[in-house]
């Protein structure tokens, strides 16, 4: 017996499984996997070796790799899958061509971040879906790192950037600008902007576009604009968005503000 919740992420398809005793025959990909061990022992056949991966154990297959294995028969097993080209992780990650040089890295604070990172990934909110993306990018830049693989250093990095990348994210606040128009104008990789922006804000560019979406809606709401026409005009994805969104930052619904500062 086995569930399994699956989804394409952009270039990323994830999933996450929870199973008794599931083998696997031996096969190849055509793009890199990388899998996180929650719960249970796995076995490994990789390239004519075997292994074994327990709970925290992070597994790494580069793209032909012939792989195999499983659980035992009848024993419990959790685990989430990353599949992605080896070109496109490379890109996102700012390197020219990308090996795995280790197959396990045992890290078990990393496995549950990632873990958490691509079951988030699964929400049908879209917001969080995407947010849990960018965590995804940074997350895969440490694990790439572990498994013997020297990132890049980047050179554009600093408060004339990040300023820049929020000129952009305010000129697009309509809709939402993907990260890879972002990190082109900036010249940057995905996982590097990422981590200079969240290094400078505290922020990712999704969040950091957020609140200023909320606080312009703030702004709208108080000089009497519709809440739907407020939702449409600023990017939210509806008014529910909206509503949820200005609760948790402001404390109440869009309603009730309007109504505060009509008094």
């Amino acid at each position: 017996m086995s569930t399994m919740q699956h989804a394409w992420l952009g270039h990323y398809e994830v999933s996450s499984t929870v199973c008794t005793g599931l083998t696997f025959a031996r096969h190849s990909h055509d793009e890199c996997v990388i899998g996180v061990n929650l719960v249970g022992e796995e076995k490994v056949w990789l390239d004519r070796r075997e292994f074994d991966a327990g709970p925290g154990s992070i597994t790494l297959y580069n793209p032909g790799q012939i792989q195999g294995g499983g659980a035992a028969d009848g024993a419990p097993w959790q685990f989430v899958s990353l599949y992605v080209t080896a070109d496109q992780l490379a890109a996102d990650l700012g390197l020219a061509h990308l090996e795995f040089d280790r197959s396990l890295c045992v890290q078990p604070l990393l496995a549950q971040r990632l873990a958490a990172a691509v079951k988030g990934a699964l929400c049908a909110d879209s917001l969080v879906r995407d947010l849990n993306e960018d965590a995804m990018v940074v997350m895969l830049g440490e694990v790439v790192a572990m498994s013997g693989v020297r990132l890049p250093g980047s050179t554009a990095t600093g408060k004339a950037m990040v300023l820049r990348a929020q000129e952009l994210l305010a000129e697009h606040l309509h809709h939402s600008l993907p990260l890879d128009h972002l990190g082109d104008e900036l010249g940057l990789s995905k996982f590097h902007l990422l981590r200079a922006f969240q290094k400078e804000t505290g922020l990712s560019p999704r969040q950091w576009a957020m609140q200023l979406r909320t606080r312009r809606a703030k702004g709208l709401l108080r000089n009497g604009a519709a809440a739907s026409d407020v939702a449409q005009d600023l990017g939210f994805a509806d008014q529910s968005h909206l509503n949820r969104h200005f609760r948790a930052a402001y404390g109440m619904t869009p309603g009730r503000y309007q109504s505060a500062v009509k008094r």
